[in-house]
């Protein structure tokens, strides 16, 4: 019985490494599998490929899919999942005519096809990547420092979705753009505009040791890297072998051996951190500063606040050193004061005109070797390890073999993330795509393709999109025009009880769940209908506005939070810890960790603000001024159409007539003032409707 119980104890402590080796390989490591499309009952349904995997499950389990959307709300849909933004009533009428009761095909796929086209494609697709990347404008942790430059990194997500850049290349360049060839010095900044993807993650800058400062930003971009591109959480092998994936301790440090010899520039000025980091000048290299050139008197005022500030620091020193003794709290601001004006007089040159500088990484000039840490802990060091990937994905043969010469090996872990060898990208990326277009992904785990994660419902269908987007050199366009051209996503959202018996979370996808809007769309839609939407890009950084240095000591929330600007909502602030409201209620992520999915919340709050808030107050009041220029048989329709993408019904009109004259006697009778104000609380009342942040 003791040797049973021995044998029992040794097998239950074999490394999931050792576990892995004897039985069959995981899904998600195997290479995609190219699968021919099954075959179906229903022939007729189907659009594409896609649509008979999804046929054939359904009719495996005895359901049958729902009837076609509405020409209405599938414009709406699509307005919606391609450019987070709402049809304008003209726009929604003409596609409507264009598509018709029987849904054109062709003329739906030239409706996509304008869509992706628009720059607001990029905006809409953009926030969806940047909430993988752990996009923030500031350090958050303890000393939740301000990134000026991140804005950067921003605008080249966005515009990389926009040009359809080749995902294997967008892999490439934000993990080894600075190593890239390249033919200009405007394209190697851009290039290391991208490596910010590594630079903007969360950081404790007030951690006081330096060494494990250090082990924890290379674990954050082991993080990032691993989850967005494979799935996987390996910095969970930080302090001994992962407990359920087939990933050791060693593959981990072979990671870090990569990252430990890459050095991040963050952008913090002196005063934010122990740990001071760099800022990269790419200055006449092609980038907008983001700033403006000073007036002679500017810079001169300027140079006096820094010479001040120099002043203060110095007299203070000389009391401390006379033994008199001074507060810690006047210490701290005086030193702040002193290196923030320093840094802020270095943002420009002699003559005022502003400098360029960007977030990013660079291989350090001096190796640094790695050792695995027992137990993750900075001194108990072991064995040596050399730079390396993951054995896991290739359970056929030894992973590629990194020859370093010189550099990190950040360019030789770039090419192997976007490798088509590379078992986990494309799946992964695919999922993404699905995710965001349907509201699930066919792995509901989008962040997690390892044992602990959710199965494909759909793996055969997960394989075929993954190799479809390898066939299509990595166009993100092309597979999401794709999926949003089959019968599956032209689905109607009707309730059925019967099959939501039979399959309530809806995997099999029998119907298209209603979604709610993500907390930027909310935001853009109101600002659409109101017609105040701008959508010209800032030139330099909202946040900006706020100042330079650490919140709640040089910056305060209260500034940060009244930054409005009628601008997409991708361009506000993104502020670790201080969301702007709207942001913050809807659900938007706070940029901690990587975010593929996001929570979807349904709070009393939330209608409390559309009543409440000054913001939606401003935008109804520029609805009714729209709405007022209609004459009065118009503007219901109008306001209908620009809220929901549909007209009034017969009832709703006749509510609203009748709320339109008991608005105006209450406020003494017809007039100009009362019919105005009788129509903006008409327009904050379908602002703040359940069906305006809902989408079919």
């Amino acid at each position: 019985m003791k040797r049973l119980l021995l044998l029992t104890l040794l097998a239950a402590a074999t490394s999931p490494a050792q576990q892995s080796a004897k039985k069959e390989v995981f899904w998600s490591f195997r290479p995609p599998a190219a699968v021919s499309p099954p075959v179906v009952k229903n022939t007729e349904w189907p659009l594409n490929m896609v649509d008979r995997f999804i046929l054939a499950a359904q009719e495996q389990k005895g359901l049958s899919p729902s009837k076609a959307a509405e020409p209405r709300v599938l414009v709406r849909r699509l307005f919606f999942a391609l450019c987070g933004l709402p049809p304008a009533a003209d726009v929604m009428e003409h596609w409507q005519r264009e598509i018709g009761p029987e849904l054109n095909q062709t003329a739906i796929a030239a409706l996509v096809d304008s869509l992706l086209k628009s720059p607001r494609f990029g905006e809409h697709w953009g926030q969806h990547w940047l909430d993988v990347a752990r996009f923030a404008e500031s350090t958050g942790g303890d000393a939740n420092g301000i990134h000026l430059h991140a804005w950067r990194y921003r605008d080249y997500v966005i515009d990389s979705l926009n040009a359809d850049k080749p995902f294997d290349r967008f892999i490439r360049e934000q993990i080894a753009g600075d190593l890239l060839p390249i033919s200009s010095d405007k394209e190697w900044a851009q290039n290391l505009v991208a490596t910010g993807f590594l630079a903007v993650g969360q950081k404790l800058v007030g951690e006081v040791e330096d060494r494990k400062f250090f082990a924890d930003l290379v674990d954050e971009q082991i993080d990032a890297t691993t989850r967005a591109f494979l799935g996987l959480t390996v910095s969970c092998a930080r302090c001994h072998d992962h407990k359920t994936d087939p990933i050791p301790q060693a593959d981990y440090y072979a990671l870090a051996a990569i990252f430990r010899n890459t050095e991040t520039h963050y952008g913090l000025i002196k005063a934010q951190s122990r740990q001071y980091s760099t800022l990269l000048d790419v200055t006449g290299m092609g980038l907008p500063a983001g700033r403006d050139a000073l007036t002679a008197q500017q810079l001169a005022d300027m140079k006096a606040e820094r010479e001040a500030a120099a002043q203060n620091m110095d007299d203070i020193m000389r009391t401390i050193r006379g033994g008199d003794g001074v507060t810690r709290a006047m210490l701290r601001r005086s030193r702040t004061q002193r290196d923030e004006s320093e840094a802020l007089l270095q943002s420009y040159d002699a003559q005022g005109n502003p400098l360029t500088f960007v977030m990013g990484v660079q291989d350090r000039d001096a190796p640094l070797e790695t050792r695995i840490l027992e137990r993750g802990e900075l001194d108990k060091s072991g064995a040596l390890v050399a730079p390396g990937f993951l054995h896991a994905l290739h359970p056929q043969s030894s992973p590629p073999v990194l020859r370093l010469r010189e550099g990190s090996g950040r360019l030789q872990l770039a090419d192997w993330l976007a490798s088509p060898r590379n078992p986990l990208t494309a799946r992964v990326i695919a999922n993404r795509v699905w995710h965001w277009l349907f509201g699930q992904g066919l792995v509901r785990t989008v962040d997690d393709f390892g044992f602990t994660g959710d199965k494909p419902t759909h793996p055969e269908l997960l394989d075929f999109l993954a190799l479809r987007l390898i066939e299509h050199k990595g166009s993100l366009k092309s597979l999401i025009r794709e999926l949003v051209l089959t019968r599956t996503w032209q689905q109607a959202s009707t309730f059925d009880e019967d099959k939501f018996d039979h399959d309530p979370d809806n995997l099999l996808l029998w119907r298209m769940s209603p979604r709610r809007l993500e907390a930027e769309a909310v935001r853009d839609a109101m600002l659409a209908v109101s017609g105040e939407l701008d959508f010209t890009r800032p030139a330099k950084p909202l946040i900006a506005a706020a100042g330079e240095g650490t919140v709640g000591q040089a910056v305060f929330e209260p500034e940060i939070r009244k930054i409005e600007a009628p601008v997409r909502s991708v361009y506000l602030p993104r502020v670790r810890s201080v969301l702007p409201e709207m942001m913050e209620l809807y659900d938007a992520p706070d940029a901690s960790n990587v975010m593929g999915a996001r929570e979807t919340t349904t709070v009393p709050l939330q209608a409390l603000h559309a009543l409440n808030s000054a913001f939606v107050r401003q935008q109804a009041e520029a609805f009714a001024d729209r709405l007022g220029k209609l004459t009065v048989f118009e503007q219901f329709d109008h306001a209908w159409l620009s809220a929901f993408g549909r007209p009034p019904t017969t009832k709703e009109r006749e509510l609203a007539n009748a709320f339109s004259f008991e608005m105006e006697a209450s406020l003494e009778g017809p007039g100009t003032q009362s019919q105005r104000e009788a129509l903006i609380t008409l327009a904050q009342s379908l602002l703040c409707a359940a069906e305006f942040v809902v989408v079919d």
